[in-house]
């Protein structure tokens, strides 16, 4: 009876020690350095517009706001528009705190507000809110700024 090798044994016999030794170092590097092989191959990148924005609109100050109230009627006016801003919210609210006015300063006759106070019988404090907006074209987004507000006695 005679042994024979397996054909793997053999060739293994007969690699020289220096070329295993090469083998397995070439593995292990592969095996080390495969991570950056990988973040390599997702080293390049791309670019593109995005259409996310911001914008802030100024609060309106006491100096651009005027309010009487003479003979039981009240005037409220802006008189100088909010930067950057294409609509002027006013908020009106009795002594009550209901709310008897809302709307765009810019179409409520030229900027001013009157409400004669006998009209609806709310005699006392009223308080009033603008702040500019800024309404975008073709969208129902609105960008809104703080609201000065004041109390005036009628």
């Amino acid at each position: 009876m005679t042994l024979r090798r397996s054909p793997s044994t053999a060739d293994v016999a007969k690699t020289p020690a220096i070329g295993r030794v090469a083998a397995v170092l070439a593995a292990a590097a592969v095996l080390i350095f495969a991570p950056g092989i990988a973040q390599a191959a997702f080293k390049s990148s791309t670019s593109g517009s995005t259409s996310a924005s911001t914008l802030k609109l100024a609060t309106p100050t006491a100096s651009q706001v005027t309010s009487t109230c003479n003979n039981s009627t009240l005037v409220i006016t802006l008189k100088t528009p909010v930067t950057g801003a294409n609509y002027h919210q006013l908020i009106v609210k009795d002594k009550s705190s209901a709310v008897v006015y809302t709307g765009d300063l810019n179409t409520s006759n030229h900027w001013t507000y009157t409400l004669n106070n006998t009209y609806n019988g709310q005699n006392g404090n009223y308080t009033f809110q603008i702040r500019g907006q800024y309404h975008v074209p073709s969208s129902s987004n609105i960008w809104t700024g703080s609201p000065y507000t004041k109390i005036i006695g009628c």
